[in-house]
């Protein structure tokens, strides 16, 4: 096989293997999951581009990672016409250094949430759900379950308390032989 040919099967065998960390580092970083799968294919074009730039063996994720914080900081850039966003440029790269860095544990945590998930009542399944899931007001859950929106809001900031010492003592757990 051609060299040139061998270089674009790992390009595109790279490409594909970043994806999801590429789209969860942009959504961290813009905050808005629309803008982050338009703002991913702005990424996925650059790379594309600049495909004969990559050299097999360095690491993709670090460069991928670059361009996207290039084209978040463009689509910032667009964005501060609306008085709503205010993001200074050194705390933005602080915070896509600070996460490119922790990037690789993704996978681990998106499986100690699933396994703390697993583990709620319907109940406590159906509010999450509603909150981040399905965008639904609490004022509509509120209603619907003849609760006050104070007590979900009280029962959501125990759920994330709660998932996330569970996320944490599962990703500190000793691994088992």
């Amino acid at each position: 096989m051609d060299p040139s040919e061998e270089n674009l099967d790992e390009f595109v065998s790279e490409l594909t293997r970043c994806q999801m960390d590429l789209f969860y580092f942009i959504r961290a970083l813009t905050g808005d999951m629309h803008a982050a799968y338009d703002i991913r294919q702005a990424v996925n074009m650059v790379l594309w581009k600049k495909r004969e730039k990559f050299r097999p063996g360095s690491s993709f994720k670090n460069w991928s990672f670059q361009i996207a914080q290039l084209e978040v900081k463009s689509h910032l850039r667009k964005q501060r016409k609306s008085p709503l966003v205010t993001f200074d440029d050194k705390l933005f790269d602080l915070f896509a250094t600070e996460f490119a860095d922790t990037v690789d544990e993704l996978p681990e945590r998106r499986a100690a949430l699933s396994n703390c998930l697993a583990k709620l009542t319907p109940k406590d399944t159906e509010l999450l759900r509603h909150r981040y899931w399905s965008g639904g007001s609490l004022e509509t859950l509120a209603n619907d379950t003849h609760r006050s929106v104070g007590t979900l809001k009280a029962r959501l900031h125990q759920l994330r308390a709660g998932l996330r010492r569970c996320i944490e003592g599962q990703l500190h757990q000793p691994e088992s032989s």
